[in-house]
């Protein structure tokens, strides 16, 4: 099983997103909700693959709920799993399950919500207001998806703000924080192509900024780019040896090449 990591080193942050969760375990819904918007430049990104272990009683009580899916799949027990992967913040694997859950259940309001809450955790606006529709197409009025859908809308236009008035920034003020801030909107949009080439222009004001590599080799390993990924994390450990998101993502990275 990927043991992922729940708690993300932050090096030099400026600002810092506070996310606020409420999750009723083995309940019919998962309730997101979130801060403001924030600029944070300086934050450093690690690759969820790489991770710490999750303490022992998580680890059995997700154990049991796979091996009562692999035993017994439907769409109750996907739910159920992916509310087990959404409480210790695997919010990729609790979209996996939320999908088997809908395979089994195509009308499954449930599994849409919980879609829409993870989705809303990654900060993948697009998907996650997709979701919440669909719940609520399923289900009109069901609160807790008007509101998930709600925070993905809020998320969405917070967004979209902060990357026109970054961009329209960049025109009277280039530098390296303002290109950091732009790849950071970038790379949290997903669209990690142009993280990558503001990360890079960033790297043209300030050569030792060890952040903006490890953010780089983060990207390309989401492209599944190992190498490049490889290059650039070295790079980052170049400048700072003790960078352990870099290790990790170079770990990672180089576990793909293999």
């Amino acid at each position: 099983m990927k043991k992922i990591k729940n708690k993300v080193n932050v090096i030099r942050i400026t600002n810092v997103i506070i996310y606020i969760s409420i999750v009723i375990s083995m309940c019919s819904f998962i309730k997101y909700s979130n801060s403001d918007y924030e600029r944070q430049s300086s934050r450093s990104y690690e690759n969820p693959d790489i991770t710490d272990t999750l303490p022992d009683s998580a680890l059995i009580e997700l154990q049991a709920s796979i091996d009562l899916v692999k035993a017994a799949p439907n769409e109750t027990n996907y739910i159920n799993l992916s509310l087990l992967y959404y409480k210790n913040g695997k919010y990729k694997e609790c979209i996996e399950a939320s999908n088997k859950a809908i395979e089994y259940n195509s009308s499954s309001y449930i599994a849409y919500n919980n879609l829409c809450s993870a989705y809303n955790k990654l900060g993948w606006w697009d998907e996650a207001i997709v979701a919440g529709k669909k719940a609520l197409e399923l289900k009109p009025g069901y609160i807790v998806a008007t509101n998930n859908l709600n925070l993905s809308i809020d998320g969405k236009a917070k967004q979209d703000k902060y990357l026109f008035e970054t961009k329209s920034l960049l025109l009277t003020h280039p530098g390296e924080t303002n290109y950091m801030n732009l790849a950071y909107v970038y790379y949290t949009a997903r669209k990690y192509e142009m993280a990558i080439m503001y990360y890079q222009k960033a790297l043209t004001y300030n050569s030792k900024n060890s952040i903006a590599y490890n953010n780089i080799c983060s990207a390309y390993n989401e492209l599944g780019k190992w190498k490049e990924a490889s290059e650039n994390c070295m790079k980052a450990l170049e400048i700072d040896s003790a960078f352990v998101l870099a290790k990790n993502n170079l770990k990672f990275a180089q576990s793909k090449l293999k």
